[in-house]
């Protein structure tokens, strides 16, 4: 019945309001107003018609993403593997890791993605199954007229439009949550919530230097050789690993701030020897924070700026 509403629901949104979703020839940016709404805050929402070199880089970010896929083929990097992406595909990006995602010159890219933040965006991923190493969904015909709908429609309500984006992602998630209802359901994995709690807790607590399997395993109230099987099980590498990629994701994002310094981002990150966290970061990357920061100074200055500007 709860879904037949949604889908109620959807189809009348349909029907009034998304007649013309059709994109023009130009790429289309709409930043979003800064929003006090606590459950679901858009960002961004952008078209483009070409992806820019810029964003072939690894990179992280501190916010989610959507991307849908409108035209070509290529390729997602993330830390717990790669995936190839195609038309009418959607992926996720999750905040604070290190990911790329290129195409192929003789299939280049048309894309929608949305960023945002909020509370209601964890609960929504965990019931819908996004996680990780579940990050890529088809699109249907309605959702891709939503997507087209937020990026055409938002910049018509530029008083409003960060409760405007926020409404559109909830029809998204609605749309996805439609996909989700309609998959064979798996049996309730006790292990799964236990490592889900742990990624949880793990994200909360980079910067603690006491951050190890033990303590994890502790807050669990678990064996630490019980819960490192069950971690690698079901995320498919070593604790260990893990906590390393998700701190270099951490630092990467930091450094793309620009506000602080290599010392201080080793502090947030976990690292209270700054020369290890230099090695730690040499042997993720090939390459030190320095030479990053070198590398990407000018992406890095952007940041800055338009961080000062707000």
């Amino acid at each position: 019945m709860f879904y037949k509403a949604i889908d109620f629901f959807l189809q009348m949104c349909y029907n009034q309001s998304m007649k013309n979703t059709k994109l023009s020839s130009k790429d289309v940016y709409n930043f979003i107003n800064p929003s006090d709404l606590k459950d679901i805050s858009v960002i961004e929402a952008a078209y483009r018609k070409k992806h820019p070199e810029v964003s072939k880089q690894p990179m992280a970010k501190s916010y989610f993403a959507l991307h849908l896929i409108l035209r070509g083929e290529g390729k997602l990097v993330t830390p717990n593997g790669e995936y190839p992406l195609k038309k009418n595909d959607i992926f996720v990006r999750f905040p604070n890791e290190v990911i790329t995602y290129y195409d192929y010159d003789e299939t280049p890219f048309r894309y929608i993605f949305v960023t945002f933040t909020g509370a209601t965006v964890i609960s929504y991923f965990k019931r819908l199954g996004i996680t990780p190493s579940n990050r890529i969904f088809k699109t249907s015909e309605d959702l891709t007229k939503l997507f087209k709908y937020l990026v055409l429609k938002t910049c018509e309500y530029p008083e409003v439009n960060d409760i405007f984006a926020a409404g559109c992602m909830h029809l998204i998630f609605a749309d996805l949550a439609k996909q989700s209802a309609s998959l064979p359901k798996n049996k309730y994995d006790v292990k799964e919530s236990y490592v889900l709690n742990a990624i949880n807790f793990i994200q909360i607590n980079l910067s603690n230097r006491e951050l190890d399997a033990d303590y994890v395993a502790q807050y669990l109230n678990l064996n630490t050789d019980y819960f490192l099987r069950i971690f690698k099980n079901v995320m498919g590498t070593a604790f260990s690993k893990y906590i390393v990629a998700k701190r270099m994701s951490l630092a990467i994002s930091l450094m793309d701030d620009g506000k602080m310094s290599i010392r201080e981002i080793a502090l947030q990150c976990g690292y209270e020897d700054a020369s290890y966290f230099t090695k730690s970061f040499r042997l993720a990357y090939n390459q030190s924070p320095t030479e990053y920061i070198k590398k990407h100074i000018d992406h890095i200055r952007k940041n800055t700026k338009a961080s000062d500007k707000d």
